[in-house]
Formats: C-alpha cells, sequence, structure tokens
C-alpha cells in the first residue's frame, strides 16, 4: 500500500480514497460486489491507475517521438489527460456526458416516483426523464434543477441536482451545488407559498468514488442508503464507455487519415 501510494502517477487514486470528504468503504463498493465484466472492472482500474493510452501518456511517459502535441484530439483546448477525457472535453459535454449524467438522474427520479407510488408499473431499467423549466417571475440563473419534488400538503419542496465531475473536483462541485441555487429557492418559496424549501446535492466521481455527503443526502430524500451502488454502476459502466468511445474514435480517425 506505501510502496503503491508513493507512486506519483498510479498512486493519485490511493491518495484520492484517503481524503477527509471520501466515503472509502463505498468507493470500494463496486469491486466488492463484483458485478461487472472482468474487462470492464480491469478497464476502470487502468482508467483509476491512469495508464490508459491518451495523448498526454504517449507522450509523456510512454515518450513517443513522432508525437507533436498532447492536446486533445477532439477539442484540442487542452492536455488530454485521462481526467480530460472523462469529465472535462468540451466536444463530448452535450452528449456523452450528459447521458451519463442522465442515467444517474434517471435513477434518483424512479427510486422517489416507486416510494411515493407515482408509478403503476415501474420499468425493469432506467427511462429517459427531461425536467420541466421551473417558470420564475423574474429572471433567475439558475432555474432548471435536474428533479424537483414538492410536498403540496406540508408545503414543502425539494431542488435535487446532480453531477459526476473528476474526484479532484468532488467538494468544489457539491459546494457549489448548494451555493448556487441559493437565488432559486428563495425564489420557489415566494411564488409556491412554501414553508421550506431543500437544496440536496447528488455528486459522486467519474470513477465512482463516493463523498461522505451523498449518504446524507439520500438521507434527506428517504432512499435506502444502498442506492449509491446503483448510481455508482451506472457511474461507472458509462465512464468505460465514454473512453472506449473516445479512444476507439481517435484510432479510427487515424487510420482515415493513414
Amino acid at each position: 500500500m506505501q510502496e503503491w501510494i508513493r507512486k506519483s502517477l498510479h498512486g493519485r487514486h490511493l491518495q484520492d480514497l484517503c481524503h477527509s470528504n471520501v466515503d472509502n468503504k463505498a468507493s470500494n463498493e463496486w469491486l466488492r460486489r463484483g458485478e461487472l465484466f472482468p474487462e470492464t472492472e480491469g478497464f476502470l482500474m487502468a482508467i483509476q491507475d491512469q495508464v490508459i493510452e491518451t495523448r498526454n501518456y504517449q507522450r509523456y511517459i510512454m515518450k513517443l517521438p513522432n508525437l507533436q502535441t498532447d492536446n486533445c484530439r477532439r477539442c484540442n483546448s487542452s492536455s488530454e489527460t485521462i481526467q480530460h477525457i472523462t469529465g472535462a472535453c468540451k466536444a463530448i459535454v452535450q452528449t456523452d456526458y450528459k447521458y451519463r449524467h442522465d442515467q444517474v438522474a434517471n435513477i434518483i427520479h424512479q427510486s422517489i416516483a416507486q416510494k411515493y407510488k407515482l408509478l403503476e408499473h415501474p420499468p425493469i431499467t432506467y427511462y429517459k426523464y427531461s425536467p420541466e423549466t421551473i417558470l420564475t417571475d423574474r429572471t433567475v440563473h439558475y432555474n432548471r434543477p435536474d428533479i424537483t419534488l414538492v410536498d403540496k400538503i406540508n408545503k414543502t419542496a425539494i431542488i435535487i441536482d446532480i453531477a459526476i465531475p473528476n474526484t479532484h473536483n468532488l467538494q468544489k462541485t457539491i459546494a457549489e451545488k448548494l451555493s448556487k441555487y441559493l437565488e432559486l429557492k428563495e425564489e420557489i418559496t415566494r411564488m409556491w407559498k412554501l414553508n421550506k424549501v431543500t437544496m440536496v446535492p447528488i455528486v459522486l466521481s467519474t470513477t465512482g468514488v463516493i463523498p461522505l455527503q451523498l449518504a446524507s443526502s439520500l438521507r434527506s430524500l428517504d432512499l435506502p442508503d444502498y442506492t449509491y451502488a446503483a448510481l455508482q454502476k451506472a457511474t461507472i459502466l458509462n465512464t468505460c464507455r465514454i473512453v472506449r468511445k473516445f479512444l476507439q474514435a481517435s484510432q479510427d480517425s487515424s487510420q482515415t487519415h493513414a
């Protein structure tokens, strides 16, 4: 363990798990459960250990002589690291990242719908969900959270917003989620004459690292603690899909040019 954590590249994931805001046991639940295909499990470990052949890896680790730049082959705006591919490439924000985000949102929505018996025949697989835009009297910059749950009897509401950042951005993302909806909370409280509006962030990392905050978020929604395992699995599968698709597209492009 000590040898592993001392490695400047491969030890970064282990260092991430040691942070005070990370639930170490939950972060490794996907591995303990053993539900993934072996090749998927191994591929995610390679992503965590950062031994994927990105341009950055080829240039600085493999030291390929003919590689002129390590800029991303898709957006060309940043160094093509594995973190860039999993959560920071501008070229796939509205496609691959959005799809991964929506899969996690579907799990939360389905769980809430089942809890309140809003679904007569709960589907086995996740279904598509598009939240309706919240109409406010005046312009509010952040006015479209992922899910809004309103209790008309008790006059309360819960704003649920979901994010899947890279691991090093976990705590920053949670803080941003809590702060950016303050104005919307006030507007909803006034418009709908509610007694209380709560903001609940659902955040886990692209590689399935679970922050301590997630457990309290699920409890505030009165969802089972084990819900995080489904969120984690969906995230991991989609991250592996994103990286495979990115690398395959790059290979196909190189072969075409050749």
